[in-house]
């Protein structure tokens, strides 16, 4: 068939790819070689898979810096959920790869996501983040979907992520992708203004055993990994990490106290039985104590609350099954099975949840540039929640089902030069109802190294129990005199539908050979059924009370560039800016706006501006040197009700250093500050119940050892 012998020939080119880059040769030598020597394909194919077996090739140092034309032709996986090259993808996409987040001294994937253009990412305590894309921030950033290799850890109690306890031995991360914009056609609802996919390194390439250890005035971790084979085409690891975090400081330049630690292992087995199958196993578990400050509602302070620390503990682990199978080049299905269990304890939240997920994925190539993708989905959560002193969930426990299908169209056309791409997903929720949630990308292809796509999507925000279910006392007000109402409560509203967002983006990348690229995005969103709050009708006495509903709209728009400038061998600059521009609208003439009262509804949480420089020096062939600039714009007044909350977040620069040495081949040490041009910042305003302290400057070393 005319599409099978395109994808040899693809294979082809992809093999005469691998042996200029692995032999270093150019194309005219190359050419020459192949000439004089009368190659055949099938000889050099041999001869590379030869080469590659005797100097383990596939294991290549993760020190080796990949070129531009090779960081073009990777494959990425979470633009469509198919494989297809960086450069090709109708998507702001942006990757982190393994040596990005070597050099970048993150200890955390939320200190690495700071590279990204399109995302906010803000601390708000020692072990709290908010990170969004493209606006509307908070705790639980309702609009980004975050998987770990394909698994969803998006939580539906709150409608966000527990980034403390989703860690990885970062080691072990191949890349991190990350889609700015809408993805909800093939990964479903949730997936509003982007998508995290966290892959991790197959157990081929971590063989042997790894020792980790960092040590620093504010972070102390050690992790171990081991890795072997069990059979000719079966590889496996197992590791272990634990980490300490030392609390942060209040506005006072106090001691918060809110210092935390976590004990993780787990494992990851890849199996190639035959060429057809592959299967792929993984799990872990964790623990953890995490200490965290409160402020609940409170009739005699001054502030309307008082503040509470509190010892919570976290524990909980996941397992995760895929089996691939490729019936031919044109035919390719994937089957997952998933299981997590969650548990939180703690006087002011008591959580615990169960998941379990099934998905299936059959990709077709029908015609040559003609290939259909389509899958099934079944997820269940099983919820139970015991009252607390600021939450309280009715019914306790709720079983929520999520039943989707998707279907996807890819045509290549004018000679593959314009790519179209239409597909939607149809997801019933316990939660929501029926969601239709459709997409239509162009990619057209101006050059050999010159990308412009265009697309429109329709995304949706599934509720979550606590706008369904919950009831959240949010503060105290001091009673002047003793008959008035003192606390704030917000109540939860059982009709309270989906949000949903009109998407239009806009995208050009070029690349010029191996020493520069830029990636630039422009977006228009139009946002409908917001989250919002208005005064309800008072039937308890001393309640103000408040009601969730969907009568906020909202338009954003934006800019995000990001270049990657190699002008010299041993000098690299990767620039990444955002614009984001925000307007809101009430659909109503609503009193009680709650964004003034710390509830995240996005309204003011979002910076305009934000830049980040790195520059990496290779001072000699074992010495690095890095240096991180990022700028943050100040976030927009609010209206302040709740005293205890802290001043709003001022405009910041900060500076992150690392210098690398590597004595031996399989020795790496490190010396990271972070943080160096200031002494404490504030990253994020009050939320309900939080208690936002003070980041610090930090100091670390780092020694990792390969045997």
């Amino acid at each position: 068939m005319s599409y099978l012998n395109s994808d040899k020939m693809k294979l082809k080119k992809a093999t005469v790819g691998m042996i200029m880059h692995r032999f270093k040769l150019n194309k005219s030598c190359f050419i020459y070689l192949y000439e004089k020597y009368h190659l055949t394909f099938n000889s050099l194919l041999f001869s590379i898979i030869c080469t590659c077996l005797s100097t383990h090739a596939v294991a290549e140092s993760e020190l080796t810096e990949l070129s531009i034309e090779e960081l073009m032709s990777r494959k990425v996986i979470t633009a469509s959920k198919t494989e297809q090259t960086f450069s090709d993808a109708a998507a702001g996409v942006f990757v982190i790869h393994q040596n990005d987040l070597r050099r970048s001294g993150a200890t955390s994937i939320p200190e690495a996501l700071r590279m990204v253009p399109g995302l906010q990412v803000a601390r708000i305590d020692t072990n709290k983040w908010a990170i969004s894309a493209r606006g509307f921030n908070g705790r639980f950033a309702n609009k980004l979907l975050v998987l770990i290799d394909g698994r969803a850890v998006y939580s539906p109690a709150f409608s966000g992520v527990y980034w403390e306890i989703n860690d990885l031995m970062l080691e072990d991360v191949d890349r991190i992708e990350v889609i700015r914009g809408p993805g909800a056609s093939v990964w479903g609802a949730n997936a509003v203004n982007g998508i995290i996919n966290v892959i991790s390194k197959k157990s081929s390439e971590t063989q042997g055993e790894l020792v980790s250890v960092t040590a620093g005035n504010e972070y102390q971790s050690a992790a171990v990994r081991y890795g072997n084979k069990f059979d000719e085409q079966g590889h496996y690891r197992v590791y272990t990490k634990y980490f300490r975090h030392d609390g942060f400081v209040d506005r006072n330049g106090d001691d918060a106290e809110d210092d935390w630690d976590m004990f993780r292992g787990g494992f990851k087995v890849d199996w190639t039985p035959t060429s057809s199958n592959t299967l792929m196993l993984q799990g872990d578990v964790y623990t953890g104590d995490i200490n965290q400050n409160f402020i609940v509602p409170s009739e005699s302070s001054l502030t309307g609350g008082k503040r509470v620390l509190e010892e919570a503990g976290a524990y909980g682990g996941s397992f995760l099954g895929r089996w691939d199978y490729t019936h031919s080049l044109a035919s390719r299905m994937s089957t997952q099975i998933y299981y997590e269990h969650l548990r939180r304890n703690g006087t002011f939240q008591n959580e615990a949840l169960d998941t379990v997920d099934f998905d299936f994925q059959h990709e077709l190539a029908v015609v040559k540039n003609h290939e259909v993708s389509w899958g099934l989905e079944y997820r269940l959560h099983i919820e139970r929640f015991k009252d607390a002193e600021i939450v309280s969930v009715s019914p306790s426990k709720r079983n929520l089902h999520l039943i989707s299908a998707f279907l996807q169209d890819q045509i290549g056309l004018f000679d593959n030069r314009l790519t179209v791409t239409i597909g939607s997903k149809v997801e019933y929720h316990t939660l929501s109802d029926f969601e239709f949630q459709p997409n239509i990308r162009l990619m057209w292809n101006a050059s050999s190294n010159q990308r412009l796509w265009a697309a429109f999507s329709r995304a949706t925000r599934t509720p979550s129990r606590g706008e369904k279910d919950a009831q959240l006392n949010i503060f105290g007000i001091p009673r002047t005199p003793q008959d008035t109402p003192n606390k704030i409560v917000l109540h939860s509203n059982s009709d309270f539908k989906s949000e949903d967002v009109l998407s239009y983006e806009l995208g050009y990348r070029t690349w010029f050979g191996d020493y520069f690229s830029f990636d630039m995005v422009t977006f228009y969103n139009d946002y409908d059924n917001l989250i919002f709050a208005e005064l309800a009708t008072i039937t308890q006495p001393g309640e103000i009370p408040l009601r969730m509903t969907n009568d906020e709209k909202a338009k954003t728009w934006g800019v995000e560039i990001s270049a990657d400038w190699r002008p010299v061998d041993w000098m690299r600059l990767q620039l990444a800016y955002t614009y984001l521009g925000m307007d809101y609208e009430q659909k109503k003439n609503k009193i009680g706006a709650v964004s003034g009262i710390g509830f995240p509804t996005g309204d003011a949480r979002s910076p305009e501006n934000q830049i980040s420089l790195r520059s990496s020096f290779d001072l000699s062939h074992n010495t690095e040197l890095d240096i991180w600039f990022r700028y943050v714009d100040d976030i927009a007044d609010i209206v302040v009700v709740n005293p205890s909350q802290l001043p709003p977040v001022q405009s910041y620069v900060t500076v992150d250093v690392r210098l690398g040495w590597h004595p031996h081949k399989n020795i790496e040490l490190a010396i990271v500050g972070k943080n160096l041009n200031n002494a404490e910042r504030v990253e994020y305003l009050n939320e309900i119940g939080s208690f936002p302290t003070q980041v610090e400057r930090s100091f670390y070393g780092q020694l990792k050892w390969k045997f």
